[in-house]
C-alpha cells in the first residue's frame, strides 16, 4: 500500500511525464525546460537520429527539440499513464507514446510520420521538484510514414543563405 507522501510523489511525476508531451505540442520551449535538470543523459539512439546517449545541457536540450518541432505544422505526443518506480529522492518510469508529426509536402510526397515506443525516464528530486535527468526514447515499431518529414520540417526552419 502507498503512503501519502508516495501517492504525491507519483501524482507530482505524472504531471511531469503529461507536462513533457505537452510542451512539445505546444512549442512552450520555456515549460519544456522547467521540465529537466541542468544536465540530461538523452538517448536517442534507438530513434530516428540513431545518436548514441549523450549527457547534454538543458538549454540545449531545449533548442534541439525547438530545432527539431518548430518545422512541423502540428505534432500531437499522446502518453499513457507512467509506470514508476519510486527509491527515495530517484525514480524511474516507463511511459508509451505515439508521437504524430505533420509537415505540408509536395503532391505525392508522404506528409506525416508516426512513431511508436515509449520514454524511459529518470527523475531527481531537486529543490522540492520532480526533474527528468535522463531521456530515452525507445522506437519499438516500425515507422507509420516517412521519416523523411524530418528533413522536411528542418528545411522549412533553416536560415536563409
Amino acid at each position: 500500500m502507498s503512503t501519502p507522501d508516495e501517492l504525491a510523489d507519483r501524482a507530482a511525476i505524472a504531471e511531469v511525464v503529461a507536462g513533457l508531451a505537452h510542451a512539445q505540442d505546444d512549442r512552450d520551449w520555456t515549460s519544456l525546460r522547467r521540465l529537466f535538470a541542468d544536465e540530461v543523459l538523452l538517448d536517442l539512439s534507438t530513434h530516428h537520429f540513431g545518436r548514441p546517449p549523450t549527457t547534454v545541457a538543458a538549454a540545449d536540450l531545449v533548442e534541439l527539440a525547438r530545432g527539431t518541432l518548430d518545422g512541423f505544422d502540428c505534432t500531437h505526443h499522446a502518453a499513457s499513464t507512467p509506470l514508476v518506480r519510486l527509491a527515495g529522492d530517484e525514480a524511474e518510469c516507463r511511459v508509451h507514446v505515439v508521437a504524430y508529426h505533420h509537415v505540408p509536402a509536395a503532391p505525392g510526397v508522404v506528409d506525416f510520420c508516426t512513431m511508436r515506443g515509449f520514454w524511459q525516464l529518470t527523475l531527481s528530486r531537486l529543490h522540492g521538484r520532480w526533474l527528468i535527468t535522463r531521456w530515452a526514447v525507445r522506437r519499438t515499431c516500425p515507422w507509420e510514414g516517412s521519416p523523411d518529414v524530418y528533413a522536411l520540417a528542418a528545411a522549412r526552419t533553416a536560415p536563409e543563405s
